[in-house]
């Protein structure tokens, strides 16, 4: 994209001077001596705080679903995943308290996306196909407050969504307020290396 229409041709400002191009984005970068995907991150991040100091409008714009970012009309969540190096809130049915490094959060992202990115409801069998993951992605740059209280930091795992119009209800509802990832892993003790990067939030 130009950056703006999604034409799909970064540097193409069509004869417009308003459109943005990659080498806006690089005279960008060059200004707060960093790159063109911090600057796109901070873009980002910038976008959040603003609509988090408005309140009226924070309520419309953001669903359940540890909601990152959303788009009531297309039924679009921005969601939490997984995060990298953060101990589960609570233990599991099993009575373990687990968490993963940054290596095994990857392959567990491409290992979903390379079995179909299916999403179910509430672990129930059956329920695949209320959502449709359209990105699947770890969080490449610095933190990235919300106006939740949390913060992404760099390797949580990122899932964008277009959900269905019964699902989309449940979640504007508060009734479905997070992922869950399902499947099988090995568990291992961790090492001391792994348990001081563990991060509180």
């Amino acid at each position: 994209m130009c950056w703006s229409c999604g034409c799909g041709r970064p540097s193409d400002d069509h004869g417009d001077p308003r459109a943005l191009t990659t080498e806006d984005l690089r005279a960008a970068a060059d200004h707060a001596d960093t790159d063109i995907p911090g600057v796109v991150a901070n873009m980002v991040r910038t976008l959040a705080l603003h609509r988090g100091r408005q309140a009226g409008a924070a309520k419309e714009d953001w669903a359940a679903v540890q909601v990152l970012k959303s788009v009531p009309e297309k039924r679009y969540t921005l969601g939490l995943a997984y995060p990298a190096n953060r101990a589960d809130v609570g233990k599991a049915a099993d009575g373990f308290q687990d968490f993963v490094g940054p290596e095994a959060l990857e392959e567990a992202a491409w290992s979903f996306l390379r079995k179909g990115g299916r999403i179910g409801i509430q672990h129930q069998d059956g329920t695949e196909g209320h959502g449709q993951v359209v990105e699947s992605y770890l969080w490449p740059a610095g933190p990235w407050p919300q106006p939740n209280g949390y913060t992404v930091q760099k390797g949580d795992w990122l899932l964008s969504t277009v959900w269905d119009e019964p699902t989309w209800a449940r979640i504007k509802a508060g009734e479905l307020n997070g992922f869950s990832p399902q499947g099988g892993a090995r568990r291992r003790q961790p090492s001391a290396e792994a348990l001081a990067n563990l991060r509180s939030s």
